[in-house]
């Protein structure tokens, strides 16, 4: 069933101030045959009335949200300033609360019931007014308050000696519980599925969590944290045969991509449950999921009975007895009762999470813990600036600066082409890391005219570019148009050197992701280009990586490019070549970014899209580089004749800067 509606939608999150627009909202009511469970949820789509797009927001997919009646909100409002009363909690006037689906193209939230105010759909009209409002994770909030609370109520918890930290503790005895031997694991050679191509910095780590209560291991980028994962559950399984069949091995981390990620090298080798919502779990890994198992589970015992409907204790629990390793976010581990244990548990991402969040699934554990992070890279996103000093600092980077336990680094990256990682090896990890790939391994695009044909890096000053800034939504159009000319290029064709999901898109801006997202839709560009957050893209690669900085003001602020573990996320995600697109004046003035720009090929915006987009229509009837007129953008001349583009490189870093 699918209506038209008009009303009033008020737009609101926690950084914006409310925004009135009038908006179409279509209402679809989907029946799935096979799935009880969704039958009665309808969902909502809230687009513009008169334009194709919302205004300014921050919400994102799967957000939690409360569908407010701001008509009654309103009357009271004038009710209670003629009687000089405060207002009651807004929370009162809650309709219902629902999940975003999605929030482009279309604005969709799926509510469990059919809200009251719009049950009669046919009557609503644009008095109608409603707000919608973003809401905390009460869940996780729960699970992490309950934690805490068996963490004091519970002296027999194993991992309960290893978190009684305060300023008098004494580091050595606790560094020695960490380094306690509890098996015996001495020799992995002999185990004929181990990968013979593991380096040295891998064996240790993976023979440090064979055989200690609790390892860290430090993953840098490209490093094969996940290989090493992987590996280091398998070996649990085969050297430790006396592991109970009701006990498998647990498997967290902070979100689920990083655990769809484990998950997809475990699948083939054990016996693993994905859980959580089949909604946030890759389309590839449903089969595994716990309600697919359920579903198997009910189809074999009761073929003539009811098969649909929420998973029941004991549907979970035999699941969960018959599987050799469990995978979900510790936030999810929560919904598990309380008296599942587990004798090993490894926790990816674990410098990303809060203490309280990985106290729900620390709690749970009997034997052994590895821990596997890098806090060199993005710690926990905190908001309020009163919790950061508390919150930001995990665990893991706690264990490691406070306490002193050992960190295994894996000290080989596989991922980059030499050149791209030469300044995070030196500014981030102290000239540790090693290159396991060479240039041959990673070729350039050929249809992109790096400055330097040995460097498939390039930094595009964008200095006419403006941000335009609404609260805390920064966008850059101009950056915009260059990105997505760039992609253009990038696929000329169905027979191109690259497909789009080859190409990956990054920008500290959530405004900025919509904008390009749109643009490459006017465009007619295939979808399949990535185009996320820093935040969102931390442990994801690309075979070219574009990079667009937004930040671009005459106050020469950058907000939070400030930090040092961000920038060393957007540096660390491509594979072959990465382009950068920013404002050389404004991020200069930053000298960790200047450092960074010096170090690399510079390039105008104006000579970028005149020389180095070869590919693109506009440029098919230019003649190459070595051809053309090179004019120098700031003025300081011209440089004609046959110039190659090494020669033009050097000419401008000569120069001071950009040509």
């Amino acid at each position: 069933v699918a209506t038209f509606v008009f009303l009033y939608f008020f737009a609101s999150d926690d950084t914006n101030p409310v925004q009135q627009t009038t908006t179409t909202v279509q209402v679809e009511q989907t029946i799935d045959e096979e799935e009880e469970e969704k039958a009665m949820k309808p969902i909502f789509w809230f687009r513009h009335f008169r334009e194709e797009k919302l205004p300014s927001h921050h919400f994102i997919a799967g957000d939690t949200i409360a569908l407010i009646d701001q008509n009654a909100l309103m009357k009271l409002d004038d009710y209670q300033q003629q009687k000089h009363e405060e207002r009651p909690p807004i929370r009162l006037f809650y309709q219902a609360m629902g999940i975003v689906q999605s929030v482009y193209p279309n604005f969709a939230v799926q509510f469990p019931f059919w809200p009251p105010s719009l049950y009669n759909i046919n009557y609503l009209n644009q008095s109608n007014l409603y707000r919608i409002e973003r809401l905390p994770n009460f869940v996780t909030l729960n699970r992490s308050i309950q934690a805490l609370e068996q963490l004091i109520d519970n002296d027999q918890l194993a991992i309960r000696p290893l978190l009684n930290i305060s300023d008098n503790i004494d580091k050595e005895e606790l560094k020695d519980l960490a380094n306690e031997i509890v098996s015996h694991s001495n020799n992995i050679d002999d185990l004929d599925y181990i990968s013979a191509s593991i380096n040295k910095s891998q064996r240790q780590a993976i023979m440090c969590a064979l055989q200690k209560r609790l390892t860290l291991i430090q993953g840098p980028p490209g490093t094969g944290k996940t290989e090493t994962s992987a590996m280091i559950i398998r070996l649990w399984l085969k050297l430790h045969d006396q592991i109970d069949e009701q006990q498998p091995i647990l498997v967290c981390a902070e979100t689920h991509q990083a655990i769809d990620n484990l998950t997809r090298r475990l699948i083939k080798f054990v016996r693993v449950v994905r859980y959580g919502e089949p909604r946030t779990i890759g389309a590839d890994l449903q089969e595994y999921t716990m309600q697919a198992q359920i579903d198997l589970l009910r189809r074999h015992n009761s073929p003539n009975k009811q098969l649909f409907g929420p998973p029941k204790p004991k549907e979970i629990r035999q699941i969960i007895s018959s599987c050799q390793v469990l995978a979900m976010t510790c936030a999810g581990v929560g919904i598990l009762e309380k008296d599942y244990r587990f004798p090993f548990i490894l926790i990816d991402e674990a410098s990303q999470i809060t203490e309280p969040n990985i106290l729900i699934s620390l709690i749970r554990i009997t034997k052994q813990i590895v821990l596997v992070g890098d806090q060199k890279q993005l710690p926990p996103i905190i908001k309020m600036e009163e919790a950061k000093p508390l919150l930001e600092r995990s665990f893991f980077q706690r264990m490691i600066e406070n306490i002193g336990i050992e960190v295994h680094m894996l000290d080989t990256q596989y991922r980059m082409h030499p050149a791209l990682i030469q300044f995070p090896i030196k500014k981030f990890y102290n000239n540790q890391l090693k290159n396991g790939v060479t240039s041959q391994d990673r070729p350039q695009p050929k249809t992109i005219k790096f400055i330097d044909k040995n460097c498939p890096l390039m930094f595009v000053d964008v200095a006419n570019g403006e941000e335009m800034c609404r609260g805390s939504n920064i966008e850059n159009r101009e950056e915009v148009i260059l990105i997505c000319e760039t992609v253009k290029t990038l696929l000329p064709s169905k027979d191109g050197e690259y497909q789009p999901n080859d190409i990956g898109i990054i920008t500290p801006y959530r405004k900025q992701v919509m904008c390009i997202t749109e643009k490459l839709s006017q465009m007619q560009i295939p979808k399949g280009v990535e185009i996320r957050t820093v935040d969102g893209f931390q442990g994801r690669e690309k075979t070219v990586i574009l990079i667009s900085l937004v930040r671009s003001n005459s106050d020469h602020e950058i907000g939070f490019l400030v930090n040092e573990q961000r920038m060393n996320v957007l540096l660390t995600r491509a594979k072959c070549a990465m382009i950068v697109f920013g404002n050389k004046l404004t991020l200069s003035a930053n000298s960790v970014w200047k450092e960074w720009i010096d170090s690399v090929p510079n390039v105008s915006s104006d000579l970028y899209k005149r020389e180095c987009l070869v590919a693109t229509p506009s440029n098919n009837n230019r003649s190459s580089v070595q051809q053309q007129e090179v004019s120098n953008t700031r003025g300081r001349g011209q440089i004609r004749g046959r110039a190659s583009s090494r020669q033009i490189y050097q000419r401008g870093r000569n120069r001071r800067g950009n040509y």
